[in-house]
């Protein structure tokens, strides 16, 4: 009987707030509101009207909150949901087909919904409530009278950083962000395609017989304005970043092609449209094919345009695709043993075009390209490999695969010039390699373009200039009036350390002939990514070091840091202003002399240490900071690093060995070159004179995590997290 009762009085109740909100409805037509981004308790908005109320049973389903595209809604079906542009659904109360009437009580202040016989079947799981807001961020939080959150969905997208570089490594899957509200005008975005695949065909003893080069991933940088303009990205937009994966390596002694690399994108939505819209991407490596002995084919780099290049071979298979379409699978004499590459498809490169690529490239496909059941996660996809032929790389279009025993193309590469206003635009196909990289991005927020002119440190009104911007082979390279025309312009690659004009990004900076002598000439040389062509520019002293010599370094002739004269190399001077440069971006340091610690940027708070003080052979290893402790204090003694309070021990690579895991110590001081290091200002990385592409870095410690005790070893640079460090007081 008493359930009958509660039963009676609950239908009552629903069909009593029915009938009032039609009335008062019918009296106020035309008063439809938007939907608001908050509301307080007991004043759920009825659909339709301006009318409030404490419940709302399924027929009154409705938005309830709306903000930037991220809609609450009381769904018919007795769901709360939390939905994207009504395409995707970021947080549910998971009651569809259960719930009957949602409360937000004026006496409690609890969130709940409750069934067609009055039991609870969700719940915010807390009373007190006073606000329910749907925040910008995509956030629904409920909170009490004081502000505090008591309960939320945790759909926060995370903002990007705005202080410094912010990167993003390769997860395997999508990632989304959102553009902070912010002063800055203009973001700066690098995509770097991931590497194709590579053969290191070893002995059955484990030794390496030979190493065949995969195709490397494209660079592709644009800065984009910052603003409410059509052509521009709203403070709280949305971007989603798709970063590539490298193919595999593969060891054995047959035949074997590898899987090219994974294309890097990144898409924008802004809270004004629907759509995701692409920004940029950088192709992805075509992968390598050897058999076990003789026959070798490197993989085809990524290509800095729209379509995807071509497999190796003769056969009508191993096209790139153009205009966001898939490459080829590669073939002849029936064989389909590679797959090409494509911007969505699976791990394996199975094919999935582009849909709308013909008519609209710029639209990022929703269902096809991020289902959740289909596999295409990856977006902008490695190609595949099956046997004897390299995958091609995926990209905006994808390369094509190799014929069998032929190695795979490079994808292609985009920046939406069309729909957006782009500056600086670098596109940049790197050189093969054997030292294969996930792809990555970088996303850095500035108030000023960046010029991509390299400035004298003394007289910033001077720049390093292409004579008459002559792109020839063996052009002179001067100082010069800047005046921010594409000859002054220059792109630091910080993968293979070269210099490159913007006038083609194919041409280096290269020493004459190799020479070291002091007054060699710097001239323009098609790039061969040799230590003719590789610099270092060291953030403590301003200094640009020769790969050839790190003693040695880019320097205005005849001592002039005013006039417009030749740039030649010369023995380092750090005192001397024509040999000090100004690079956009760069990390330097100031007041050297008085800089003791080297702080780790994924452990900040934790410096390089000596473990058992001023000891020869003592373990450098990081350390809690600490202003008192001169075990982590350090003295920058040209490219030595000495401890400061004993300046007759040097942090030291131990053995001078480079191999990946060596140890690095303190050492009594020798002079060699085990104890020179440069740091570097693009990568505030720590680069070995033994080898500079071989760098300091932190591993984790006992407990697993990076700080306190964390080992500090010598590894391939790879421009990573653990290989960056701070120069501080």
């Amino acid at each position: 009987e008493k359930m009958k009762k509660q039963d009676f009085n609950f239908k009552t109740q629903i069909l009593l707030s029915v009938m009032t909100v039609l009335f008062f409805g019918f009296y106020m037509s035309g008063a439809m509101a938007t939907a608001p981004v908050s509301l307080l308790k007991g004043e759920l908005p009825v659909p339709g009207s301006n009318v409030t109320a404490d419940f709302l049973p399924t027929s009154l389903h409705g938005v309830l909150l709306e903000n930037q595209g991220v809609k609450l809604v009381w769904q018919e079906d007795g769901d709360l949901a939390l939905t994207f542009y009504d395409k995707e659904t970021l947080w549910s109360s998971n009651t569809s087909g259960t719930g009957a009437v949602l409360y937000f009580m004026q006496n409690d202040g609890k969130l709940l919904i409750k069934d067609n016989n009055n039991n609870t079947i969700w719940s915010a799981g807390t009373s007190g409530g006073s606000k329910l807001w749907l925040q910008s961020n995509r956030n629904l939080v409920l909170q009490n009278s004081s502000n505090q959150t008591v309960w939320n969905t945790d759909t926060a997208m995370p903002p990007l950083g705005t202080d410094g570089v912010q990167r993003i490594e390769a997860v395997g899957d999508f990632e989304e962000f959102m553009v902070p509200y912010t002063n800055y005008q203009y973001m700066t975005i690098r995509t770097e395609g991931a590497d194709g695949g590579m053969r290191d065909v070893k002995e059955a003893w484990g030794a390496t017989r030979f190493k065949v080069k995969a195709g490397a991933g494209a660079t592709i940088i644009g800065t984009y304005e910052i603003g409410t303009g059509d052509d521009q990205i709203p403070p709280g937009s949305f971007l989603r970043v798709v970063v590539g994966k490298k193919g595999d390596t593969r060891t054995g002694q047959t035949t074997a092609g590898c899987r090219g690399g994974g294309g890097t994108g990144v898409f924008v939505r802004r809270y004004d449209d629907p759509e995701w819209r692409l920004l940029q991407v950088a192709g992805g490596g075509g992968g390598a094919y050897s058999d076990c002995c003789t026959v070798k084919k490197e993989g085809r780099s990524a290509e800095t345009g729209r379509d995807g290049g071509d497999g190796g071979g003769t056969s009508q298979y191993i096209d790139g695709g153009t205009n966001g379409g898939d490459g080829d699978v590669g073939g002849g004499l029936g064989l389909h043993d590679g797959y090409g590459g494509g911007v969505f498809e699976d791990d394996w490169g199975n094919p999935n075009p582009w849909p709308g690529g013909d008519s609209d490239p710029t639209i990022l496909p929703m269902a096809e390209g991020f289902s959740e059941s289909s596999g295409y996660k990856f977006g902008c996809a490695r190609g595949g490999n099956q046997g004897t032929a390299g995958g091609g790389g995926g990209g905006y279009s994808g390369g094509g695969a190799g014929d069998p025993y032929f190695a795979g193309g490079g994808g292609g590469s985009y920046v939406n010039t069309e729909q957006m206003a782009v500056h600086n635009i670098v596109k940049v196909k790197n050189d093969r390699t054997t030292n294969t990289q996930d792809g990555y991005i970088e996303i850095e927020f500035s108030n000023v373009l960046p010029d991509g002119m390299i400035h004298f440190a003394y007289n910033t009104g001077k720049c390093v200039d292409v004579t008459g911007s002559n792109t020839s082979n063996g052009t002179n390279i001067l100082s010069y009036t800047c005046h921010g025309t594409t000859n002054q312009k220059w792109y630091i690659n910080t993968v293979d350390r070269t210099i490159r004009t913007q006038l083609n990004t194919g041409k280096c900076l290269d020493l004459t002939g190799g020479s070291i002598s002091n007054g060699t000439n710097i001239q323009l040389w098609d790039c061969a990514v040799n230590d003719n062509q590789r610099w270092v520019y060291n953030g403590l002293y301003k200094t640009i070091h020769s790969a050839r010599n790190a003693y040695k370094c880019i320097d205005a002739a005849n001592g002039s840091a005013g006039g417009n004269v030749n740039i030649q190399l010369w023995d380092c001077q750090y005192t001397q202003p024509n040999q000090k440069w100004e690079i956009y971006g760069a990390t330097t340091v100031s007041d050297v002399a008085n800089k003791k610690h080297i702080v780790s940027v994924l452990a900040p708070g934790f410096a390089v240490h000596s473990h058992t003080g001023a000891e020869s052979g003592s373990n450098i290893q990081l350390w809690t900071k600490d202003n008192i402790d001169t075990r982590e204090q350090w003295y920058f003694d040209g490219l030595a690093i000495k401890m400061r309070d004993h300046q007759n021990l040097c942090i030291d690579l131990k053995s001078s060995s480079t191999s990946n895991g060596n140890n690095i110590q303190l050492y009594n001081c020798n002079g060699t070159n085990a104890q020179q290091w440069l740091y570097d200002g693009m990568t505030q990385s720590i680069r070995s004179v033994i080898n500079q592409g071989k760098c300091m870095q932190i591993v984790k410690n006992t407990d697993g995590v990076y700080g306190k005790r964390s080992n500090v070893e010598i590894h391939d640079c790879n421009g990573s997290a653990e290989q960056q460090f701070l120069i501080q007081e």
